[in-house]
């Protein structure tokens, strides 16, 4: 049978789970991810939509002929590489690949357009190298930063009074206007009520009043209509955020919206970045803040894999907007901590940042100093699920993978030994609060904090590290490996009926 185990705190009331059923095989407990629930029927988001094409295909081809090949020569070398890169996306798309040896790049940086993908000869064969960095990403994917704000074509009012995580379904008051295909956010506007009800009314640091989220604030979960029967709206992919109209917390709607133009199927693969002077472990808000790799808003089905980056203080960012992102075997090298450069704000850098939907971290490492400290993954303000982090490396407990501030929702780490905390940050930073809701840890042996937010649920399942016991999250057969060993390709498994 599953063995349930809720640690109880004083800050926020614990979420019981019902309907699991487990059976032991040879000592690791078997059971239906889609059996854990809570009372109120919040399930487990499904992460299978997270990556490239929403995993429903597989990376290009890295042996995919190129159009462009360019040889190592010596000075500056980032107009060259540019022009290449222009020209092949003139062209109708492909790939520049870079030869062996060291092509240096100055502070301008490289923009990988639309449809090309940047390749070298492989990691530690190809090296691009800048010794400063500018007013941009070393490499930038994307030209979605001029981009505004998408306007909306038509709202409608979401009247459930309760729809739980893991739905995908809403019902609105009108579906006139409204089809299948269109692209819609499930939104709502913060209260007053829900911010007290969850605890984060009366933040102040040092006599000072914090704002966890203010009013005008807006929670988006970016969907697509797959279906409408009635006034029942269908949604691609399962909510990651629950809507509760109970006692005015919030006052859901649906709003359709026609995205930009966006830039895809771009990729950056098989070489190694390099930054010396190093701006590892430098103060924040610097010009070391910018990153090795950026993600542009807006970007969607698009790529890094097989890197391996050294010297930046910030090594990837995930924009906002951006979407159906894969990560994978990107190693990333902190050569100095935040002590070396005099860094006093408490503030720390992170590894990866994640600012958009549908983003698959998957098999990357931080391999520099085991003393160097900063965020492993961590995500941004608002940040809509689904999300996920799978096999990720740590040097030490220094680097953790933390959900960073305000309600990010649809989070999932798994099979890792990195430090993991899904936790309510209160004031820290600027009163960063509830960091996380529908948080997931599933096969963690590392050291966990697991709380659950008063109007929220973060799960632990199969966590066999140090937990720590100021948590009052949701766990499930705590002190032992659960099957399937990972959630996120059982999930992709069984969406794809196999």
């Amino acid at each position: 049978m599953l063995v349930l185990v809720v640690l109880v705190s004083a800050i926020v009331p614990a979420t019981v789970v019902r309907g699991a059923r487990a059976q032991s095989t040879q000592g690791v407990a078997a059971f239906q991810w889609t059996d854990i629930a809570t009372e109120r029927g919040d399930r487990l988001p499904n992460f299978s939509f997270c990556g490239y094409h929403a995993s429903e295909q597989p990376l290009p081809s890295d042996a995919t002929q190129p159009s462009v090949s360019l040889d190592a020569t010596k000075g500056d070398q980032t107009q060259r590489i540019q022009d290449a890169l222009d020209e092949t996306a003139a062209a109708g798309g492909g790939v520049v690949i870079l030869g062996e040896g060291d092509f240096v790049v100055s502070s301008k940086g490289l923009t990988v357009p639309s449809g090309v993908v940047l390749r070298g000869a492989g990691v530690g064969l190809t090296q691009l190298k800048l010794s400063e960095l500018g007013a941009e990403p070393a490499i930038s994917f994307g030209s979605g930063t001029t981009i505004p704000s998408v306007p909306p074509l038509h709202f409608t009012n979401i009247v459930d009074q309760y729809v739980p995580i893991g739905a995908s379904q809403v019902t609105a008051d009108n579906t006139t206007g409204l089809s299948p295909g269109d692209r819609v956010f499930i939104q709502r506007q913060v209260t007053g009520q829900w911010v007290r009800a969850n605890g984060m009314g009366d933040l102040s640091l040092n006599g000072k009043e914090q704002t966890w989220l203010g009013v005008d604030a807006v929670v988006r979960q970016p969907r697509e209509i797959k279906s409408i029967h009635g006034n029942t709206v269908t949604l691609d992919i399962p909510l990651t955020d629950a809507l509760d109209t109970f006692q005015n917390y919030m006052s859901p709607v649906l709003v359709a919206f026609m995205p930009p133009n966006a830039s895809s199927e771009m990729g950056v693969e098989h070489l190694s970045l390099s930054l010396s002077p190093t701006c590892s472990g430098a103060p924040l808000n610097t010009h070391c803040d910018n990153p090795a790799i950026s993600f542009s808003p807006w970007t969607t089905s698009s790529w890094a894999r097989n890197l391996e980056i050294a010297g930046f203080n910030a090594f990837v960012i995930v924009q906002y907007n951006t979407s159906r992102i894969t990560l994978q075997n990107v190693s990333m090298i902190r050569d100095a901590d935040a002590t070396d450069h005099d860094n006093t704000d408490r503030a720390l850098p992170a590894d990866i940042l994640i600012q958009g939907t549908q983003i698959l971290v998957q098999d990357c490492a931080q391999r520099g100093l085991s003393t160097a400290r900063s965020f492993a993954v961590m995500t941004g303000s608002l940040v809509a699920g689904p999300n996920a982090v799978l096999r990720h490396k740590t040097a030490s407990d220094n680097q953790t993978i933390v959900p960073h501030q305000r309600w990010a929702h649809g989070f999932l780490v798994e099979d890792t030994e990195a430090q993991v905390r899904f936790f309510n940050r209160a004031t820290n930073g600027t009163g960063h609060g509830w960091a996380i809701n529908a948080g997931v840890g599933w096969n963690l042996r590392g050291t966990v904090l697991v709380q659950s937010p008063p109007l929220g649920v973060n799960w632990c399942v199969g966590c066999s590290g140090t937990v720590d016991e100021r948590g009052n999250g949701t766990f499930v057969e705590r002190g032992q490996e659960v099957v399937p060993k990972s959630l996120f390709e059982k999930q992709l498994a069984d969406r794809k009926g196999k």
